[in-house]
């Protein structure tokens, strides 16, 4: 395989899973011997990266300050200089939904499904230049197959599918009753709901909840600062409870199967993958019915899970550039 340029623009991703995932696909592409131009915007966790290759000649990372609201006409607001060393790259990925217009074979990945599926203002403009950048992109890339369904049936031939499901059998890690479930502010995380269900089950179980901004005092309430302690509060319980409406993977719901939890979760087209003995899905924003298949993951015999393994195939990209 001959080595490539490539440009990657990860300008605007800050989030945790959209961190995880550059960093999954920097790893393969430097391993690979491509060499590699960063555009970042964010400064703390890029800033880290680039020491990390200050002395290598395979990553030149590239500062960009414009605010994100520029971010979708880029190309005229950097220096000639970047705009040249861009095209005269191979390809580009644009890892922020959206990306500019360049004279290279372009790469969109869309890991942020809201702004496909939300009506108000700020997803609407969103989801503008996300459909712009998927009719102007060779290639769209997407996570898992039913991402396909929110985007145009007419741009469905250029999309590339990198994320990989294995099943494997996992020990069931506890039979405590513990459920567990993370906090957020988000809406779409659905953490009211979260509340609403687990404030009217049965009293023997003991809830813990992650990272809540205030303490709730009918329930364990748990900060971890990185993900080995959360890994140890996960593993600690016996049932995982999640309630996004929304997801583009669902990353909790794995981790919380390879680590032997029960997965009690809505029935969604993210959720589809799951195998129905050790995941307990429940009609969306349906009070009774969580309650209803948090009794029977309680109640539920099996000793192992069949756990899903999810990861990424970037070769799949390296190949079309």
């Amino acid at each position: 395989m001959v080595n490539k340029k490539i440009v990657l623009n990860v300008c605007g991703v800050k989030s945790l899973g959209g961190l995880k995932l550059f960093l999954e696909s920097f790893d393969f592409l430097v391993e690979s011997g491509n060499k590699l131009t960063v555009l970042y915007s964010e400064l703390p966790f890029y800033k880290d990266l680039q020491n990390q290759f200050i002395n290598s000649n395979l990553v030149n990372f590239i500062y960009v300050k414009q605010k994100r609201l520029t971010h979708p006409y880029l190309n005229f607001f950097l220096s000639k200089d970047i705009n040249n060393k861009i095209n005269l790259s191979d390809a580009i990925i644009h890892y922020g939904n959206f990306g500019f217009k360049t004279n290279i074979k372009s790469f969109v990945l869309i890991q942020n499904i809201l702004p496909l599926v939300k009506n108000d203002l700020r997803n609407k403009l969103l989801r503008y230049f996300i459909l712009k950048s998927v009719r102007t992109s060779e290639h769209i890339l997407i996570q898992l197959q039913h991402l396909k369904t929110y985007l145009p049936s007419e741009e469905k031939n250029k999309i590339i599918e990198i994320g990989e499901i294995f099943e494997k059998s996992v020990p069931l890690s506890n039979t405590n009753g513990g459920i567990v479930c993370f906090a957020s502010e988000v809406p779409n995380k659905n953490f009211d709901f979260i509340l609403k269900t687990l404030k009217n089950i049965n009293k023997n179980h003991l809830v813990t909840i992650i990272n809540p901004i205030n303490n709730i005092k009918e329930f364990n309430c748990v900060t971890t600062s990185n993900n080995e302690e959360t890994i140890k509060i996960l593993s600690q319980n016996e049932i995982y409870f999640h309630a996004s409406n929304f997801e583009t993977v669902g990353l909790p719901l794995y981790e919380a199967q390879e680590l032997g939890l029960k997965v009690v979760a809505p029935s969604s087209p993210y959720t589809q993958y799951f195998d129905k003995d050790s995941t307990f899905l429940y009609e969306s924003n349906n009070v009774n019915d969580a309650i209803s298949k948090i009794n029977l993951a309680t109640i539920s015999q099996t000793k192992n899970i069949k756990a899903l393994n999810y990861s990424e195939n970037w070769a799949k990209v390296l190949n079309k550039i």
